[in-house]
């Protein structure tokens, strides 16, 4: 399966929304991370999460979504080249 291109920016954006959505707890998450890697072999995904502001959020609740997150827009999504 091919994952679609996208930028860092829009892919913290992304995460972050879905999060919010996910539980009243998580709407004051303020954003995450996320970082640019080597994938260790072809076809593997080409970024991880960094990290988390949660600014007021739950963090329990919200590690819990960002998790189930995370783990589904690695399979759909790749970091663009050239792109920040």
């Amino acid at each position: 399966m091919k994952r679609k291109p996208i930028t860092l920016e829009d892919l913290e954006l992304a995460i972050a929304k879905a999060v919010r959505e996910t539980d009243s707890q998580c709407e004051s998450l303020v954003g995450v991370f996320v970082e640019r890697i080597v994938p260790k072999s072809r076809g593997e995904v080409n970024w991880a999460l960094r990290g988390v502001r949660y600014g007021k959020a739950e963090r329990t609740r919200c590690n819990a979504a960002i998790a189930v997150i995370v783990e589904r827009l690695q399979s759909e999504y790749n970091v663009s080249d050239g792109l920040k």
